[in-house]
C-alpha cells in the first residue's frame, strides 16, 4: 500500500506513528512501578519526541520534499491517511489506547509498544523502498536504524522482567 503514498503522505503516516507513540510511551512511564521499566518508557517517550522533531527538520533536509505540508496541518486529512496504511502498526496502536485506559501490566505494556516498533521498523523500510530522493531515503534509513533500537531495547526489558517472573515461581 505505501507505494500509492507520495511523499507528504508518507510524512504524516510517520507523524501518526510517532504521535501515537510518544502518548503511549509517557503514559506507561507514568503507570510503570518499577523503576527500570519506568526508565525504558521514558526513553522511549524521548525518542518518540526526537522522531516528531526529526520527521519536522524533513521539510528542510529534503529541499522540498518529504515533510513538505500546508502551513495548518488539517488533523482529520491526516487521521484519515493514516487510516489508509494497510497493515498491523494501526491495530497496534488501537490496542495500546484501549490498553492505556485498562489495569497496569508491564508485561503486556512492552508486548504491545515491541509489536508497534516491530511494524514501524517494516514500514518505514518500505518508505525508503518507495522513496526516489535520496536525502529522504537517507533520513528514513536512520530512522529505521533508531526503530530497531527501540525492538532491542523493549526486547531486553521484556526478558529481564520474564526473567525475574521466572524465577519468582
Amino acid at each position: 500500500m505505501i507505494e500509492y503514498l507520495n511523499e507528504d503522505e508518507v510524512y504524516r503516516v510517520g507523524m501518526c506513528i510517532e504521535e501515537a507513540g510518544l502518548e503511549f510511551y509517557t503514559k506507561m512511564a507514568e503507570r510503570a512501578k518499577d523503576t527500570t521499566t519506568k526508565r525504558v518508557f521514558k526513553r522511549l517517550a524521548r525518542d518518540e519526541q526526537n522522531h516528531l522533531a526529526f520527521f519536522e527538520s524533513l521539510e528542510l533536509a529534503t529541499a522540498g520534499g518529504m515533510g513538505t505540508r500546508p502551513v495548518e496541518q488539517d488533523k482529520d486529512v491526516s487521521k484519515y491517511v493514516c487510516s489508509l496504511v494497510d497493515g498491523g502498526i494501526f491495530r497496534g496502536i488501537e490496542e495500546m489506547e484501549s490498553f492505556e485506559k485498562g489495569k497496569y501490566d508491564a508485561e503486556r505494556a512492552l508486548e504491545l509498544a515491541l509489536q508497534v516498533e516491530k511494524d514501524a521498523v517494516l514500514y518505514y523500510m518500505e518508505a525508503v523502498a518507495s522513496s526516489r530522493k535520496k536525502k529522504t531515503k537517507e533520513a528514513l534509513k536512520r530512522l529505521v536504524e533508531e526503530e530497531k533500537g527501540h525492538v532491542v531495547q523493549i526486547t531486553n526489558r521484556l526478558n529481564n522482567l520474564r526473567k525475574r517472573k521466572a524465577k519468582k515461581k
